[in-house]
């Protein structure tokens, strides 16, 4: 376990060496010990691969602690302008690591005190991909506007891109993916890829998520290889493990659940050494999906269940209302329908309240199956309607089809 608990603070203890120096850092490393944490809920029956996958400590006490010293031991030693540089770095360490609410109070110290505007810049950047992780999106959007008024005041065009990168992520969010598109390619003419490979990176598994969604698959695996082989080369891990999840959930839409579970094991594996909390979130509830696809629904609750506790530490509103419709999935499958019916609708009303139009069309599909199961026809027709109206606007055609073939079913 302590391969686990320490890999986000080595992160962090590389930061402060780079700015600090070796002495510096051997005397803030004092040894603190966390509280130890309670009972983790998972039942003695599991198996032991599965086991070793669910088992991962949520308490981030010493990280909280040895943060602030550092950011107060910082703040005396470093030149001014370092110490801000420092607290940019921390802050994208954290937010990366889906420590929102640490970040969220580095980006906000430094878009206080710090006078350099590429320091605002960079730090108001960083408030607004918290705003939009916590699907707050007006706030994200206007944040965005001022940033990007600022990098054109700097002349910055990877600034500039940054923001159409991140435009685009809210767009795709909310289901837009027109527009999402759009921005992406927006980003990708502000840069050149050689020397910004992250960020090409980024952009091509943004598009990649975009095909997956339209149905086109070879395309999406193309993007996302292409991120893969980028994110090898800087050794980004994080970024590997997010890319695992997205050419896995290519892997489930596709039906090959074989190449699915594979790819997704691999992600946990990384996502788990490094602890990128959000992304490892994401990856078991795409795995419950697989698993549900599979009728191993056990396990697909087992999974689903520790993606929801893990969604409510993180305050990650938009993968909690779809852990709320895979539930519904899985009690709906288990014949188990008033369950079935709360969930969803659950998932309804937070995905609305988000104006998440992508995951409104998908818990109103799996609404329009219920209805179906339990015989109520014209409310699966009233579903499933709502469903084809977003996939048909999308251009996503094979779910375009196979609603239609759901719907001639009510005509006989």
């Amino acid at each position: 376990m302590d391969s686990l608990v320490n890999n986000f603070e080595k992160e962090l203890d590389g930061l402060l060496e780079q700015y600090l120096g070796d002495g510096e850092l051997n005397h803030l490393n004092l040894n603190i010990n966390p509280p130890k944490e309670g009972n983790n809920k998972i039942p003695g029956t599991i198996n032991d691969f599965y086991l070793n996958q669910l088992q991962i400590e949520n308490n981030n006490y010493s990280e909280r602690i040895k943060i602030d010293r550092s950011i107060t031991f910082s703040e005396k030693t470093l030149q001014p302008n370092n110490f801000y540089e420092f607290l940019l770095d921390l802050g994208q360490l954290c937010l990366s690591g889906g420590r929102l609410n640490l970040a969220n109070e580095i980006f906000r110290k430094v878009q206080t005190h710090s006078s350099k505007i590429l320091h605002k810049a960079e730090s108001l950047l960083g408030l607004a991909d918290v705003f939009s992780r916590r699907a707050n999106w007006k706030r994200s959007l206007k944040t965005i506007e001022e940033v990007g008024s600022l990098y054109r005041e700097l002349n910055d065009n990877s600034g500039q891109a940054k923001c159409e990168n991140l435009l685009g992520s809210i767009y795709g969010e909310r289901g837009n993916l027109t527009k999402a598109k759009d921005y992406f390619l927006n980003s990708l003419s502000l840069i050149n890829p050689d020397n910004d490979l992250e960020l090409a990176a980024n952009l091509d598994t943004n598009l990649g998520i975009i095909d997956n969604i339209r149905g086109n698959t070879d395309d999406s695996i193309k993007h996302l290889t292409n991120a893969l082989v980028s994110y090898n080369k800087l050794g980004n891990n994080r970024r590997i493990a997010e890319t695992k999840l997205n050419i896995g959930m290519v892997y489930l839409e596709s039906a090959d659940y074989e190449s699915a579970l594979a790819t997704f094991d691999e992600g946990i594996e990384i996502a788990k050494q490094g602890r990128f909390m959000s992304i490892l979130c994401i990856i078991y509830l795409a795995k419950s999906q697989v698993l549900i696809a599979t009728d191993d629904l056990y396990y697909a609750s087992e999974f689903a269940d520790k993606a929801l506790d893990m969604s409510n530490s993180t305050d990650d509103k938009l993968t909690s209302a779809d852990i709320y419709r895979v539930k519904g999935i899985i009690e709906r499958r288990r014949e188990n329908y008033n369950d079935a019916e709360t969930y969803l609708l659950n998932s309804l009303r937070m995905n609305t309240s988000l104006k998440n139009e992508q995951n409104i069309a998908e818990t109103s599909f799996e609404l329009g199956l219920l209805s179906g199961e339990i015989g109520n026809e014209s409310g699966k027709t009233d579903w499933l309607q709502k469903s084809l109206h977003y996939y048909s606007d999308i251009d996503a055609t094979e779910k375009v089809t196979m609603i239609e073939e759901l719907l001639k079913t009510n005509l006989n």
